[in-house]
């Protein structure tokens, strides 16, 4: 993926914009928390994976390290609907109804069926672990740069 556009200007990076919403409250009582992301009409909804990325707010302007999952949840079989769920590693307070964008740094892994609840969770920890060490590369962190200079060039756009 090119770094910059031809006009020096930062490259696009895959990204989508939506709201925090509900789910099924699973991710928590699996140790990982997660907001579940209702992308909005004009933001593409990545295929099926495991992310590692960034979740900026709107309203406070923080950037988040985050392991995404886009998928239809297969361990639990059940729904075929595909959701946009964001661990944040460092976010413990409640973001319900926040408007947020997910700025997708590497496609980490599929999703795919785990045989229990324990496996998933091995594999989420794994998953996390690696999220982290992309997030602290050059390239996770210029991912976190153009996600700040994108943030604030809507907050001081005219």
């Amino acid at each position: 993926m090119p770094e910059t556009s031809g006009s020096g200007a930062p490259a696009a990076r895959p990204h989508l914009t939506g709201t925090v919403v509900h789910g099924a409250g699973r991710g928590h009582g699996l140790g990982f928390p997660t907001a579940n992301i209702a992308a909005g009409p004009d933001s593409p909804v990545p295929p099926a994976a495991v992310y590692s990325g960034w979740v900026v707010r709107h309203r406070t302007g923080a950037v988040h390290p985050a392991t995404i999952s886009v998928g239809s949840n297969p361990t639990f079989c059940d729904t075929a609907e595909v959701h946009v769920e964001a661990y944040c590693h460092d976010l413990a307070e409640d973001v319900y109804g926040e408007p947020v964008t997910v700025w997708f740094a590497e496609r980490l892994r599929d999703t795919v069926k785990f045989p229990s609840p324990a496996a998933l969770v091995r594999a989420v920890r794994e998953d996390v672990r690696r999220s982290e060490a992309v997030l602290a590369s050059d390239h996770g962190r210029r991912v976190r740069d153009d996600a700040l200079a994108a943030h604030r060039s809507t907050i001081t756009a005219p």
